[in-house]
């Protein structure tokens, strides 16, 4: 659902810049961007001695080259294929530089050694992760939001909602456990997560949870909502009815 997510937005946009109708909503904004820009797909090859971190990292350079605050980039697994510590903490400094718009004098060291002649201010970035530093980043960072697509643990399906506002899980256990994989295996790699990591999936289970059961309740006050407005119609076209049929008795 996430790449799923990042190539519609992308495709929108220039089919809104390129004059074609867009399939949306009545009133429905899009921005204008000079440039947009993708980090979407694996391009590794052996060819090129490319490998998967690589090859991002490659895009990655290219687009910060060439992007401004005019721009829409999109990334997707942002500082996969690598060591997971130095991959998030490369995704978030590279994150912040694009957002922020902070000056390279200024920036992480990352900024420094290979931006160190960019000017960016205030890019438009969407980017995909399974990393919980940049969840937690997006929660600490004025201006960065978190998103998750809504996936179905029960059938293993995307529901291709995209939910504004909330980090999501990855279920890598839950999706292990429906696809076979041995319960003892999923429950020693449970004892290998850090403390940290667990309360943070704990957190993010809870969220998903309190979500659900608010969206059950909104959806039963919706329907009450309905069934009582329903009824103030019927209490309407009855009484417009007593009051013609007085009338009528009246006049006779």
């Amino acid at each position: 659902g996430k790449t799923v997510s990042l190539k519609t937005v992308g495709l929108l946009t220039l089919m809104a810049q390129s004059g074609l109708h867009n399939p949306a909503l009545d009133h429905s904004e899009l921005a204008v961007f000079d440039n947009v820009f993708a980090d979407i797909g694996d391009e590794q090859s052996i060819e090129q001695s490319l490998s998967t971190f690589s090859s991002h990292m490659t895009n990655t350079v290219s687009i910060l080259k060439e992007a401004d605050a005019h721009s829409l980039i999109l990334f997707d697994e942002i500082g996969a294929g690598t060591d997971p510590t130095e991959g998030a903490a490369l995704a978030i400094s590279i994150l912040e530089f694009l957002c922020a718009g902070t000056d390279p004098t200024e920036g992480a060291a990352l900024a420094i050694s290979i931006l160190s002649k960019l000017k960016l201010y205030g890019a438009r970035v969407m980017a995909t992760t399974h990393y919980s530093e940049l969840k937690v980043f997006a929660l600490q960072t004025s201006g960065v939001e978190n998103a998750c697509c809504e996936f179905d643990v029960d059938t293993l399906s995307p529901t291709y909602r995209l939910l504004i506002g909330i980090p999501g899980k990855s279920n890598a256990f839950a999706i292990s456990k429906k696809l076979g994989l041995p319960d003892y295996i999923i429950k020693d790699a449970s004892a290998r997560m850090d403390a940290d990591d667990v309360q943070f999936e704990d957190l993010l289970s809870d969220l998903e949870h309190s979500r659900i059961t608010i969206e059950k309740e909104r959806a039963e006050i919706n329907a009450y909502k309905q069934e009582i407005q329903q009824l103030k119609d019927e209490l309407k076209t009855k009484s417009d009815r007593l009051d013609e049929r007085r009338d009528k008795i009246l006049r006779k």
